[in-house]
């Protein structure tokens, strides 16, 4: 799993790596072994931060499937807004980069 610019720029943890994963998929529900799965981490280190998770109301339950509980970002949470913004600056930052070194190999190219 590659590393994005906001575990770059934050630690390679497991926390982060799931605020990473749900704030990428923000707007989405999912199941202990989706968030486990895509955070590239274990159902078992996710068990033993979920209950600090939704104490602090990172995440809250959303629909139940039989068995299965959905969880979703607390968009809500006033420190996940900041991490939002965080995330979405970092975005926004690491893309402009990489545009300005497109345009410079564009240039380059056209120029021979």
């Amino acid at each position: 799993m590659a590393e994005t610019q906001f575990i770059s720029y934050l630690g390679n943890t497991p926390k982060i790596r799931v605020l990473d994963m749900l704030i990428t998929g923000r707007e989405l529900d999912y199941s202990i072994t989706d968030i486990a799965e895509q955070a590239g981490i274990g159902r078992a280190t996710f068990y033993r931060m979920l209950d600090g998770m939704l104490k602090d109301k990172v995440i809250f339950p959303t629909k139940k499937h039989g068995n299965m509980q959905l969880y979703k970002l607390n968009q809500d949470n006033k420190i996940i807004k900041r991490f939002v913004e965080l995330y979405d600056q970092i975005c926004k930052t690491a893309s402009e980069k990489e545009i300005a070194i497109q345009k410079k190999k564009i240039k380059v190219k056209i120029k021979k």
